[in-house]
């Protein structure tokens, strides 16, 4: 089974599109979490999810939309969500009521964990990047691999029995390579790779523009990819 997996793309069409057009056969695509907020086209990334059964966990982003609450710590994020919130569709805010915060997936013996957040604590601004092996390995004993989302940074972390892997973010890239990562893993040899690419940056500033968005998110694109 070749999985695709993506987290924090963020609404970010053109880098959807971007992600599609370097990447080869996908058996599966995951999402682990926060598909929504920061951009405008929340309707268009949720319809190619929902249309290619993309599995797909509960990110911050979801929950703070579902639930009209605040990002923590983000006020670009909150305007951001409040915007998602009175455009999306009733079957994409349905489609979001059903998502689960953990998934397990078994494939070719190998058994997978689906997060957005690492641990609890990860849910906290504090401990957002704050990485303790052996609690993870005591939580998730049972499974091969955990994969995790939230941090927006690419990562590789080898335990005793469990490897944990972000993805990094496949629309909204911080981390020092400043470009959009996901992970494509092969599940009967047990390899997966990191891919990064670009999109079409001058395509999202005029649907920003378009959409009234923040004006910040313009200055972070232009300032290759970081908050001025």
């Amino acid at each position: 089974m070749i999985l695709g997996i993506y987290s924090d793309l963020h609404c970010n069409k053109p880098a959807l599109d971007s992600m599609l057009s370097v990447v080869g056969n996908i058996d599966q695509w995951i999402s682990l979490g926060d598909s929504v907020g920061l951009y405008p086209q929340i309707n268009e990334v949720l319809d190619w999810q929902y249309k290619n059964n993309v599995i797909y966990v509960r990110g911050d982003h979801e929950f703070a939309l579902l639930k009209n609450k605040k990002i923590l710590g983000s006020f670009t994020g909150t305007d951001s969500i409040k915007k998602n919130a009175e455009i999306i569709s009733p079957k994409n805010f349905n489609y979001l009521s059903h998502l689960k915060n953990k998934i397990d997936l078994e494939y070719d013996n190998i058994k997978i964990c689906l997060n957005h957040f690492l641990s609890s604590k990860s849910k906290t601004i504090k401990y957002k990047k704050q990485i303790d092996l052996l609690e993870l390995e005591k939580i998730y004993s049972d499974y091969d691999f955990v994969f995790f989302g939230h941090t927006h940074l690419p990562a590789v972390i080898y335990g005793c029995n469990t490897i944990f892997i972000n993805p990094g973010s496949a629309g909204f890239p911080i981390d020092v390579e400043r470009r959009c990562s996901i992970i494509v893993f092969n599940t009967k040899t047990g390899i997966f790779n990191f891919i990064r690419y670009d999109y079409d940056t001058n395509k999202l500033i005029k649907i920003i523009n378009n959409f009234n968005y923040n004006p910040k998110l313009i200055k972070y694109i232009r300032n290759g990819h970081k908050w001025i």
